[in-house]
């Protein structure tokens, strides 16, 4: 991964950090998403501390706004004239219904909107710089989902698991067509379940929870 660049959206904790982490130590010069600025230089300063890699850079964005990850698009552009992986790696799992600046259902903007609408607007950079990857973290979770075209923003009732597993389902899909459109560009799109770990996603909720899945439980965003 020497002189590759890397971002990682939901870089401040948990998957996205150990990513970072393990990115920075193989050399890759890493770039870190979180929502709050205090907790985002925090992590990065860990992670350069950990890693032995001074290359570890910082942007700030909710990424529930659409405005927002136009704005994250604009700055990686500016700050990166070469990206080599994009990791899509932000989001949560909500009991209760939200809604974004936008209006947008929160689970199904964040999880999956997000990484969307990014990817999108990243794209012509990634292709610029392949060999180049897009990778994307579902869950398990998916297997269970069904896409409700019909109410996208449960709109009718609300069950924080089948937001979920819609988002997650959405990301599955939203990959399998991207790799399909993208082939024989030199970017390749990949969407993965990270397996069971444990992190401290829902501790704004005070639930404990053991799986990247969140299955049954409240969290704030990653």
């Amino acid at each position: 991964m020497t002189a590759k660049t890397v971002l990682v959206t939901g870089g401040t904790g948990g998957i996205g950090k150990a990513t970072a982490e393990g990115l920075a130590r193989l050399g890759a010069r890493v770039g870190i998403v979180g929502r709050d600025a205090t907790r985002a230089e925090a992590a990065a300063a860990d992670i350069r501390v950990k890693s032995g890699n001074p290359a570890v850079d910082v942007f700030t964005a909710d990424m529930s706004s659409q405005a927002e990850v136009r704005r994250l698009a604009a700055e990686v552009l500016d700050a990166y004239p070469r990206l080599d992986v994009l990791v899509n790696n932000v989001g949560g799992f909500w009991a209760h219904r939200h809604v974004t600046a936008d209006g947008l259902e929160h689970t199904f903007a964040l999880n999956h909107l997000a990484s969307f609408l990014l990817t999108n607007l990243l794209l012509e950079r990634l292709e610029a710089s392949a060999p180049a990857r897009v990778v994307t973290v579902s869950s398990g979770a998916q297997s269970m989902g069904r896409i409700d075209f019909d109410d996208l923003q449960d709109t009718r009732s609300y069950s924080g698991q089948r937001a979920y597993n819609q988002s997650k389902l959405a990301n599955v899909m939203f990959t399998y067509e991207l790799a399909r459109r993208l082939e024989g560009s030199g970017v390749t799109a990949t969407v993965l379940h990270p397996g069971v770990t444990r992190t401290d996603a829902a501790a704004a909720s005070r639930l404990w929870q053991v799986s990247s899945d969140l299955v049954g439980l409240s969290a704030a965003q990653r």
